[in-house]
C-alpha cells in the first residue's frame, strides 16, 4: 500500500546540478555540490541608450576605445572591447557613433548618465530664451515722451530680446499721419535695431525689431 501511495511522484534521479528556483540542470544559480555560478549582470534598458548604445546593443564589429580617463586604447573588435569593460566591471558606451570607426568609452553607465546630464544642464544654463516684449506707442506722442519710448525699445533689444512695437492709431490720427510717425520712429531706431517684420492690421501698425549686434 505504501508503494502505491508514492507511485505518482517521479524520482529526480542523478540529474547533476539543480536550481533552487525550479529544479533541473542550470548553468547558473546554486548547485547540488553547494557551489554558486554567478548569473550574467542584468542590464535594464535606459532611454538614453537610443542615442548612446552600450555593451551588446553596439552592433558594429570594430570600435575605437578610450578608457574612463580619456586615454586612447586604440581600435579593437567590439567583443574584445566589451570583454575589457566587463573585466573592469564597467560598461562599453558608444559616445561618437558618426566617427569611423565609432568611438566607445569604458565607463560605468551610472557615471556616463551623470556626466551627460551635467553637460546638458550647463548647455541649458548658457542658452538664452529670446522673449518678445510689446511696447505700445501712440502717434500723438512727441519730444521727450517719444525719446523715452525709443530708449526703452533699444534697451529691450540690447538685452537680446525682441521688441514688438504697436503703433495705435486712434481718432483723430489719420492713416497717413500714422505712417509718417512710423517712418520717424524707424529713423530713430535705425542705428540700433534691425527690422524683422512690419504689418498693418486694422487701425494698428505692428513692427518687430531685434538688435543689430
Amino acid at each position: 500500500m505504501g508503494d502505491k501511495k508514492f507511485s505518482s511522484f517521479r524520482s529526480r534521479g542523478n540529474s547533476g546540478s539543480y536550481n533552487r528556483f525550479g529544479g533541473g540542470n542550470s548553468n547558473s544559480g546554486y548547485t547540488r555540490s553547494g557551489g554558486y555560478t554567478p548569473r550574467p549582470r542584468m542590464q535594464v534598458f535606459d532611454p538614453l541608450e537610443k542615442e548612446f548604445p552600450r555593451n551588446q546593443a553596439i552592433t558594429v564589429s570594430e570600435v575605437r576605445v578610450v578608457d574612463a580617463l580619456g586615454e586612447n586604447l586604440g581600435v579593437m573588435s567590439t567583443n574584445d572591447a566589451i570583454a575589457r569593460a566587463e573585466a573592469n566591471e564597467m560598461d562599453l558606451v558608444m559616445i561618437a557613433p558618426q566617427a569611423k570607426p565609432p568611438v566607445c568609452k569604458i565607463i560605468t553607465w551610472e557615471s556616463f548618465r551623470y556626466q551627460h546630464k551635467k553637460k546638458e544642464k550647463e548647455i541649458r544654463k548658457h542658452q538664452k530664451t529670446v522673449q518678445v516684449k510689446e511696447i505700445k506707442i501712440s502717434p500723438k506722442i512727441a519730444g521727450g515722451d517719444l525719446d523715452r519710448k525709443v530708449e526703452k525699445i533699444i534697451e529691450t533689444v540690447t538685452k537680446g530680446d525682441q521688441a514688438k512695437i504697436t503703433i495705435m492709431r486712434r481718432w483723430p490720427v489719420t492713416e497717413e499721419a500714422a505712417r509718417k510717425f512710423k517712418d520717424v520712429l524707424l529713423t530713430k531706431l535705425d542705428e540700433s535695431c534691425t527690422i524683422i517684420s512690419i504689418q498693418e492690421k486694422g487701425k494698428n501698425i505692428f513692427i518687430l525689431v531685434k538688435s543689430k549686434k
